[in-house]
């Protein structure tokens, strides 16, 4: 079908209801395939019998302009609940692949009135007295079209009310600047849950484009997954920058089908975009930035062709999308709205940065609702317009372009998920004999990255560090669970204790032979990563023994914390054992020489 024909009255009624015309702007043939998903094709049609399916719940248990709980994962199931709950008129709250306890409060933060287990059957259903109005005064809930969740300082999950209009003004203008159509196959790799999964999962509707998803086991493995985009032609993609050097370092070739890499999620640095460039040469590669707030991408950076394999640090995050307006601000004291610039180069004025550096704000236009719980959001400037402040310090170049510098607060990213160091700081003290915890972050030039954690017991208290695992994992979001717990006496003059953690003794002692002492950072490394006191297998892979791909990340970035060295993350999957990666670094790192 072209464009301009109308669709099936159940395909088009559906659609139109996730945003303001955002699904229904294109006429789809029920009949074209609309995902692939284990060999499976599903067409437009089949998804909305499931998605209509999913709404005859929602309407029957009088759930219209309520919010409800959706698990996200990557299935068609996933894509058919989120499109039946925008077509029965709910809210959905789209909640990551996390254990219950947050998951519960995440749905508490939403107010959600009902969520979907497993099957489609709704659970935990709610009287509408019994549960508060979660979001912010003068927010009509009929203009949300989903909550996302991030961090919060208090330890628990924030919601962000994602207006419709900003998510479909923001959709529209990255399909304008990075075009996607019929012809192209679109891969589901980013995380469930996460705003670039949104993007993946609407390519269909808004452009024509096939989505493919991968199964949990391909997902799971950057060696079978770069296998299987190059069997399925896959013409675009979106990953963190993490996961794009382990599709390069897992693959011994490039997949020449690709003509479109993102970069999201994350900061992405040269040696990620070289990585990129080699993985994909004929694609280009595209730096997208922002953040849940704003929602979706804000600048984009586009690298033509193999030229990033001359990519230096840093790497621009580029210039606004058609649909945004920003300011860089050099003072946070200073008011944000006077004469607040677009971004283009055009901007100047008080408290705006032509050529220099500071945070970025963008005009609340382009950004969310307001936090569920009333935190604010967005900030008022002289001039009557409301900005978001990010929190990034950014430098604008003369042409308007930005770069990216450095965060100003304790806020990090853990290969993709955000997270706030509080938050870590917070749900260690809930641990029992713990009184005080410090969080710190640890990345190496390549972006891999890992929270680590010192816990403080009180005295004559017994910490068990399986335990403040298990209160991490209860409350945190499995990628940002600190990849080293170290449990330290309290100080004698205080029970309470907030200030950076003393100097830790070496980790490397001199008297040790350099073999020793090689295997015993690496096996240290991997207990704290995987949990546990048994040793694994030092012939067996490391995917057998257990490591998924972020935990892989968390084990070079402990290692390179211990070792004090720099190791690219690739290294795990050219030397995929425990020996084989011990014989590299022996031979390769002076320390060991």
């Amino acid at each position: 079908m072209s464009r301009g024909d109308q669709p099936s009255a159940g395909v088009r009624d559906l659609a139109g209801v996730a945003a303001p015309g955002i699904l229904g702007r294109v006429s789809r043939d029920p009949g074209g395939v609309a995902l692939v998903h284990e060999g499976r094709d599903v067409t437009f049609g089949e998804v909305a019998a499931l998605a209509e399916n999913v709404a005859g719940v929602v309407r029957g248990h009088q759930l219209r302009g309520r919010v409800v709980g959706v698990p996200a994962d990557r299935s068609p199931e996933f894509v058919a609940r989120l499109l039946g709950v925008w077509g029965a008129g709910a809210v959905p709250a789209i909640l990551g692949q996390w254990g219950p306890e947050r998951s519960s409060a995440a749905l508490a933060a939403a107010g959600a009135a009902a969520a979907f287990g497993p099957s489609s059957e709704l659970t935990g259903l709610r009287p509408s007295g019994e549960v508060p109005a979660p979001f912010p005064p003068g927010v009509d809930l009929g203009e949300v079209s989903h909550v996302l969740f991030t961090s919060g300082t208090t330890g628990r999950p924030k919601g962000i009310a994602v207006g419709r209009a900003a998510f479909e003004a923001a959709s529209l203008a990255f399909f304008e600047e990075l075009p996607v159509d019929g012809a192209d196959r679109v891969a589901f790799l980013s995380r469930p849950g996460h705003d670039p999964s949104l993007r993946e999962l609407i390519a269909p509707w808004l452009t024509g484009a096939t989505l493919h998803i991968p199964g949990s086991g391909t997902a799971a493995d950057p060696r079978l997954l770069a296998v299987w985009l190059r069997e399925h032609s896959i013409t675009v993609v979106q990953g963190t920058p993490v996961l794009l050097q382990l599709l390069a370092g897992s693959s011994p070739l490039p997949v020449e089908s690709l003509r479109l890499v993102c970069s999201v999620g994350a900061r992405l640095t040269a040696a990620a975009l070289r990585s990129a460039a080699r993985f994909a040469p004929r694609a280009v590669i595209a730096n997208c930035y922002g953040a849940s707030e704003t929602p979706q991408v804000v600048c984009v950076h586009r690298v033509p062709p193999g030229a990033g394999l001359a990519a230096e640090d840093p790497v621009p995050i580029g210039r606004p999308l058609g649909h945004v307006r920003v300011a860089v601000v050099p003072d946070a004291k200073l008011d944000v709205g006077t004469n607040g610039g677009d971004g283009r180069g055009d901007g100047g004025g008080d408290g705006v940065l032509d050529g220099g550096e500071g945070r970025l704000h963008v005009e609340a236009a382009a950004c969310a609702l307001g936090y569920t719980d009333g935190t604010p959001l967005l900030a008022p400037g002289p001039d009557g317009r409301r900005w978001y402040d990010t929190g990034d310090l950014v430098r604008r170049s003369p042409d308007g372009s930005l770069c990216f510098l450095a965060r100003a607060d304790r806020q990090v990213q853990v290969n993709g998920v955000r997270v706030e160091l509080d938050e870590v700081e917070d749900a260690a003290g809930r641990a029992a004999g713990v009184v005080g915890a410090v969080a710190t972050f640890a990345e190496d030039g390549s972006g891999v990255g890992a929270v680590r954690l010192s816990v403080v017991r009180g005295a004559g208290a017994v910490v068990d560090v399986e335990e403040v695992r298990a209160a991490l994992v209860a409350r945190l979001d499995p990628a940002v669970v600190p990849s080293a717990i170290e449990v330290r006496d309290a100080p004698p003059e205080s029970h309470g204790w907030t200030s950076a953690p003393p100097e830790e003794a070496p980790v490397l002692t001199p008297e040790e032979d350099p073999d020793e002492r090689l295997w015993r950072v690496l096996e240290d490394s991997v207990r704290s990563v995987l949990g546990g006191s048994e040793r694994i297998d030092p012939d067996g892979g490391f995917f057998e023994a257990g490591f998924t791909s972020i935990s892989l990340m968390r084990l070079v970035s402990e290692v390179s914390v211990r070792l004090g060295a720099e190791i690219s993350p690739v290294l795990v999957f050219q030397y995929p054992t425990l020996r084989a990666f011990a014989d590299y670094l022996r031979e390769n790192l002076d320390e060991f020489t």
